[in-house]
């Protein structure tokens, strides 16, 4: 394996100008030694060679700003321009592509939330005790002691003692079977004790009781707006109304409506502006990818366009009339008539396929010139020159088959008269 790569780096260097490797290696020492010049602006061409190659390009590095100090005391007339020339020169592709990118639109600031008087803060659980799941029949003497326990809350409510009667409740509440105003009433009562969330629990249980419990839907609106959940109090406060209008929730109704609408309309803009953004990041990303496939599609055909020139420059005549079979196959007008065919029209190979010896003329021709691969697709690359083998059986020759495709031009002479055999005369 070290020998073939030995062999290979030989040939390489057989093929390049010694001046050019000489320069070539004496670049590659001084990128070793500052990697940085890299992105000089000179050597742009190298370097989207590399990167197609697969290379990972290193980032310019930074100038330390102790290094710009002495620059920048120094008199105006006494800086020299070469500095900031090379700064340019160095900038790296990614910071022009992002010059060239549309700038951004600015971020709106958030605006500040309206200051709320009557916000209350988070109440920690543990919350009032729920019924037991599930309904059963209570028996007299529970059915007396429930009814009993919410006079007492009523007694307690009218006497102001709001904790007493948030409790005379709870008390009523755990014999079972609590229906859904007994929740909103103790759920009104932890809201004026300022439990916003116990209150919030009690409204959903309630609900759960009776999902057509207008009070625990308006309840519940007026617990979160004093939280300031603005969409849910507003979802809340319309859906109560509806069901059960009342007259003394329409100012808070107006109110959270209209903070929620300000909400919603800075939200929509926020996502607008995000989904214009992405639209834009993806646009880019499609440009990216559409300017890569051209270029990689561009380095292809360059590539192939080369290696058929070198099969075209490779290619000799002689090797031909060297070959005593191909010669005395040029002697059959027949050979003669389906060469000269398909070089002018390689579409007319199919009308040969079967035609053993006319095939194993071209694959032969096709070894040959350089293009390999066999007769399949008439890959007779690179076979320039053959021409003026007039005489041949009175046909016309083969014409110069040029570099790559059949029919192109001839890179290299054909033999001169004198050139060819006797026999062929």
């Amino acid at each position: 394996m070290a020998a073939a790569r030995e062999a290979d780096a030989k040939m390489g260097e057989d093929r390049i100008d010694p001046a050019s490797l000489k320069a070539l290696r004496s670049l590659v020492d001084s990128l070793n030694q500052d990697p940085s010049i890299i992105h000089a602006q000179e050597l742009a061409f190298f370097k989207d060679f590399l990167e197609r190659s697969g290379a990972r390009i290193p980032h310019r590095a930074k100038r330390p700003e102790a290094w710009a100090a002495p620059e920048e005391a120094a008199p105006e007339a006494q800086r020299s321009p070469e500095p900031q020339r090379k700064e340019e020169e160095a900038k790296m592709p990614e910071e022009r592509e992002e010059e060239e990118d549309e700038p951004e639109e600015p971020e709106e600031p958030e605006e500040p939330e309206e200051e709320d008087p009557e916000r209350l803060p988070q109440d920690p659980e543990p919350y009032p005790e729920l019924g037991p799941p599930g309904e059963r029949e209570l028996n007299d003497a529970e059915f007396d002691q429930q009814a009993s326990l919410k006079q007492a809350a009523v007694e307690a409510l009218e006497d102001g003692n709001l904790e007493e009667a948030v409790q005379k409740y709870t008390e009523a509440i755990k014999i079972g079977n609590a229906t859904a105003m007994m929740y909103a009433k103790r759920a009104e009562l932890l809201l004026k004790l300022k439990r916003p969330n116990a209150c919030i629990a009690d409204c959903t249980a309630a609900i759960g009781v009776n999902p057509d419990s207008g009070k625990a839907y308006r309840l519940r609106g007026r617990a979160r707006r004093k939280l300031g959940h603005w969409e849910e109090a507003h979802a809340d406060l319309c859906t109560g109304q509806k069901l059960d209008f009342d007259d003394d929730t329409v100012e808070v109704e107006k109110f959270v409506a209209e903070r929620w609408k300000n909400i919603h309309e800075r939200q929509t803009c926020r996502r607008l502006r995000e989904e214009e953004r992405a639209r834009k990041k993806r646009e880019a990303e499609m440009k990216r990818r559409v300017e890569a496939r051209e270029a990689a599609k561009k380095a292809y055909e360059d590539a192939k366009q080369q290696e058929s020139q070198s099969h075209s420059a490779d290619f000799n005549p002689r090797d031909v009339m060297n070959d005593p079979e191909l010669m005395a196959a040029f002697k059959n007008p027949r050979v003669q008539q389906a060469i000269a065919e398909v070089v002018n029209d390689p579409g007319k190979l199919s009308k040969y396929q079967d035609d053993a010896e006319v095939m194993k003329v071209l694959a032969k021709m096709s070894k040959l010139s350089g293009g390999g691969g066999g007769v399949d697709g008439f890959g007779m690359g690179g076979m320039g020159g053959f021409g003026g083998f007039g005489g041949m059986g009175g046909s016309a020759g083969v014409g110069g088959m040029g570099g790559g495709s059949c029919g192109g031009p001839s890179s290299t002479p054909g033999p001169k008269v004198e050139e060819v055999p006797d026999e062929l005369g």
